[in-house]
């Protein structure tokens, strides 16, 4: 798996309106990414990707979100409602998303 495409994909989709993550890869990507932007420590990995995103949320529901590329890659993570189980490849990608993730925004602008 080529992981950094699934983290531009996120990144170019945050550039438009009402799009939505396509796989779990891309999801698990979203948790990494967002878990670093609000400054929480590395996700738990749970055997379902709702368990992951339920965690997420418990963590980050009542703080302020942080940035327009924040709260856009929330409403795409919501909007994925296909249930999948979280293999360790899958896992190994929310690593890398977490530990490449620099900062409130993404690291490619557009243009």
């Amino acid at each position: 798996m080529v992981y950094y495409i699934n983290k531009q994909a996120i990144e170019i989709k945050s550039q438009f309106h009402g799009v939505l993550l396509t796989s779990t890869n891309e999801c698990c990507c979203a948790i990494g990414i967002l878990a670093k932007i609000y400054g929480l420590p590395m996700p738990t990995k749970f055997e379902t990707l709702e368990e992951m995103k339920e965690d997420l949320h418990k963590q980050i529901d009542r703080k302020p979100i942080p940035s327009e590329y924040a709260s856009k890659v929330i409403n795409m993570l919501d909007g994925y409602i296909k249930p999948d189980t979280i293999t360790n490849e899958l896992y190994d990608l929310l690593q890398y998303a977490y530990n490449e993730q620099h900062g409130f925004e993404p690291a490619y602008k557009p243009k």
